[in-house]
């Protein structure tokens, strides 16, 4: 019985925080960080002010939970592919980089990632922390995924001895000009690269590497 209360109010606390961050989430992507007060949010969430501190002592505890909602689950698989069994040649790699590639892209080019980014971009001159949050929540792990990747082909000697750093960054920097250049900035809704397009940054890149 009494297990069975701990998991119903278990429950609901993880309404109101769903409650909560739907409308933080909505405010921060519509109007941005600074424009979007406590007190709004409040409102648009439904609860009082006493409730929302009660979850979310600060603004930015509430912008970090924002973030990870909107990557984590993306960022995980990305970093699930990563951690699969070494590629033990050269196809492996390339079939385990084509897959890589195309969950990045599938997380880059959804028009709620690409909403966050418009807000980090606005505010960061004026909030430097968001930019900060940003980066350890999606970059870095995206980098260390693609690094332990090459890693591991590495020591099978699949690829070069090389800079891990520079190499990820080499792989990466491509597909985040279709962000930034057909999502970001682009006329209509997002236009992700076709796999072809995919598999042709990775072939180029494995020219660079193997």
């Amino acid at each position: 019985m009494e297990r069975r209360a701990i998991g119903a109010r278990s429950a609901r606390a993880q309404a109101k925080r769903t409650q909560i961050l739907d409308g933080a989430q909505r405010l921060f992507l519509e109007h941005g960080y600074a424009a979007t007060s406590t007190d709004a949010v409040a409102a648009a969430a439904g609860v009082s002010k006493q409730t929302l501190y009660a979850y979310y002592p600060s603004k930015e505890e509430l912008l970090v939970d924002v973030i990870r909602r909107l990557v984590e689950p993306a960022t995980d698989a990305v970093a699930g592919l990563a951690e699969g069994p070494a590629p033990a040649d050269r196809d492996d790699l390339r079939r385990a980089l084509c897959r890589l590639a195309e969950q990045i892209m599938a997380t880059v080019m959804q028009p709620a990632y690409l909403a966050l980014l418009r807000v980090i971009v606005a505010e960061a001159p004026r909030q430097p922390r968001l930019a900060e949050l940003y980066k350890a929540t999606v970059p870095e792990r995206g980098f260390r995924a693609v690094s332990a990747l090459l890693a591991d082909a590495a020591e099978r000697g699949v690829v070069a001895a090389t800079d891990l750093d520079a190499a990820a960054r080499l792989f990466v920097g491509p597909l985040l000009t279709y962000a930034i250049l057909d999502g970001l900035v682009g006329d209509g809704p997002p236009r992700p690269p076709a796999p072809e397009r995919i598999a042709a940054i990775v072939d180029l890149f494995l020219r660079a590497v193997t």
